[in-house]
């Protein structure tokens, strides 16, 4: 696998730099696609890794073109490379209830999760539609799904919208490519917020939904806002960029890269993300399911 390219979103910390480093450390010809540029502690961790950081921005056309010129100018430079895989997992998150969040949030959340990966797809899908036509190894499109887009939950609407969009653009494009040996895989990692700078904003982000709302709402939520922002802040502190050392998380991803037949789906469950997801599959009455959300989520009492 060693002539193999794979493209990578969001390496600035947890998952997206996890997965870099272990396939640049395999040999692997690893792009990395990073937000916060390439003068980052980060960044110069895969240089030494023997990966390639490139600054990109999924929510900027522009930035998106730039990235991918970058990876053809690789393949152009070695011949022999072929691009494998584009890996889609730059994303955010803010928890609070929906009537909280502002506008800004929503688009945002909605423009990373789901239209940037898409307008990453964009760029490359002609080429890779190419390489699988005439390939004996299927080059594959992987897009970093979440349990909240299967199992949707109170305080994370729409981010669990923009994961269950990205879960159904998925599956479609699997089904026009599949004629092709374009695969398209979706890869839900399961739980690693303290090994992820995915909610580093939610602080901030606290202050800005209690500040949007009117007095009414201010009174009618400020407690519930307060207590969730305090709740979650240790989560949202800096965790690092290379705290993510779940392997079978990694594992998992590397079946969704290598397999010559891919599935549809990869999931990663902990024993307790199994239990609460399978009691909720269950007929029961929605009074119960909201009893079991919230002793899976355990957030505080006032929310």
């Amino acid at each position: 696998m060693s002539n193999r390219v794979i493209v990578i979103t969001g390496c600035d910390s947890g998952l997206g730099w996890a997965i870099a480093a272990r396939l640049a450390r395999e040999g692997l010809v690893t792009v990395a696609g990073m937000y916060n540029g390439t003068n980052t502690k980060a960044a110069q961790a895969l240089t030494k890794l023997n990966a390639h950081p490139f600054s990109l921005d999924v929510t900027n056309s522009k930035s998106v073109s730039k990235f991918k010129d970058y990876v053809m100018s690789l393949l152009a430079d070695n011949p022999h490379n072929k691009l494998h895989a584009i890996v889609n997992n730059a994303g955010v998150m803010t928890i609070g209830n929906y009537e909280w969040q502002t506008p800004e949030i929503i688009e945002n959340t909605i423009n990373v999760n789901l239209m940037g990966a898409m307008r990453v797809v964009t760029a490359f899908l002609p080429d890779l539609r190419k390489i699988a036509l005439k390939s004996e190894t299927k080059p594959r499109i992987i897009n970093v799904a979440s349990h909240c887009g299967l199992h949707p939950l109170p305080g994370f609407g729409v981010y669990s919208a923009s994961k269950a969009g990205l879960l159904a653009w998925t599956r479609s494009l699997r089904l026009e490519h599949r004629s092709h040996g374009l695969k398209a895989v979706a890869f839900v990692p399961g739980g690693f917020i303290g090994s992820s700078n995915i909610m580093l904003n939610q602080r901030s982000h606290g202050e800005a939904m209690f500040e949007q709302l009117n007095e009414e709402q201010k009174v009618f939520y400020g407690t519930r806002i307060k207590a969730l922002s305090n709740y979650l802040g240790a989560a949202s502190n800096n965790s690092g960029f290379d705290t993510l050392r779940d392997q079978k998380i990694i594992e998992t991803f590397m079946k969704a890269l290598t397999e010559e037949n891919p599935k549809n789906l990869y999931v990663v469950e902990s024993w307790r993300y199994m239990f609460y997801y399978n009691l909720l599959k269950l007929p029961l009455p929605e009074e119960i399911h909201l009893w079991l959300i919230r002793q899976f989520l355990n957030f505080p009492e006032e929310y």
